[in-house]
């Protein structure tokens, strides 16, 4: 098969028709037409179901589509690297985190560095990785370190360090309980609760947490995929959230205050690389300043073994009071 018959595919995915697809390549459509025909011969499966105008991948085209994903970013990533190659520059470190922690603890830490000897000279990458896909761009090599929430499944990655830290509720600054110094489950009456949706395990912790029924109804709940839109409803009112340790300690906006939770929901995250290459010393720079700042400003923060369990189950202590079992 050929590159430009996997463009043709990506762009036919992408733009949703053939027709847009040859606009967007700069082709003509019996060109792409033929391209899509010529590598679904080849592959020996139908990677589309012809539904005019628009096209929909089929079962088989959608696996494909994963693989090709990876080989024209790997692509794209070579032309880039190739330039900078030809005009002597220093391959950029790449770093992939979720969205949380990449506006938390890795822009933090780079903050730090910034202020004191920064981490690259030239150029760096930062990428937005799903939980659980950090993993596989470090195997593909498509980046140099990634930064996950736990558990995952480590592959050829080699874990650097991990730890946890418990998870936080946000409630609006005027809230009848923000005055506690502790926010108890049973405190939580009837008011709605705001969960993210893609945290990985935390999910199932959060939703064991939080949407217990109440003796009379259900909770009211609201879910979202972004942090910064649970903090904005927590802002305007209408309702709390369990906010993770890391953005809890980096964004503190008006109208919203933080309280330890009695139940002690663990937010675990680990930092890993791929075990058979060679990480540059600014990588190792950056993950022993991501670890230094996790020990110096995230509230109870505790170390984890070599398998990204934490070292002691049940850590902590909030106010005078022991927090309940672990979720």
């Amino acid at each position: 098969m050929e590159i430009r018959q996997l463009e043709a595919f990506a762009a036919v995915y992408s733009a949703g028709s053939v027709t847009s697809a040859a606009r967007l390549l700069d082709r003509s459509q019996p060109v792409v037409s033929r391209q899509l025909q010529d590598l679904e011969h080849e592959l020996g499966f139908v990677l589309f179901t012809r539904t005019r105008p628009q096209v929909t991948l089929t079962d088989q085209g959608r696996e494909f589509y994963e693989e090709v994903r990876n080989v024209l970013a790997g692509l794209q990533q070579l032309d880039s690297r190739t330039r900078e190659i030809a005009r002597g520059r220093p391959r950029p470190l790449r770093v992939a985190a979720n969205m949380s922690l990449c506006t938390s603890l890795v822009a933090e830490v780079l903050g730090r560095l910034e202020r004191s000897k920064p981490i690259f000279a030239d150029k760096m990458q930062i990428e937005i990785a799903h939980p659980g896909e950090a993993a596989g761009l470090v195997e593909d090599g498509l980046v140099d370190i990634g930064i996950s929430s736990l558990p995952i499944d480590l592959g050829r990655c080699h874990l650097h360090w991990s730890g946890q830290a418990p998870c936080l509720i946000a409630l609006p600054a005027d809230h009848p309980l923000a005055g506690n110094e502790i926010i108890r489950l049973a405190d939580l009456a009837t008011y709605t609760v705001i969960t993210m949706s893609n945290v990985s395990g935390l999910r199932h912790r959060l939703s064991t947490a939080l949407l217990q029924n109440t003796e009379t109804s259900p909770r009211r709940h609201i879910e979202t995929s972004s942090y910064m839109n649970a903090l904005a409803l927590v802002r305007a009112g209408v309702g709390i959230a369990l906010i993770d340790p890391f953005t809890a300690a980096a964004f503190a906006p008006v109208g919203v205050v933080y309280r330890p939770f009695d139940a002690h929901i663990p937010y675990m995250i680990g930092v890993i690389t791929h075990r058979d290459r060679v990480l540059p010393d600014e990588g190792k720079r950056l993950i022993q300043a991501m670890w230094d700042y996790a020990n110096e400003q995230i509230p109870h923060f505790t170390p984890g073994d070599l398998s990204g369990l934490p070292t002691i189950p049940q850590p902590f202590a909030v106010s005078s009071g022991q927090v309940s079992d672990t979720l």
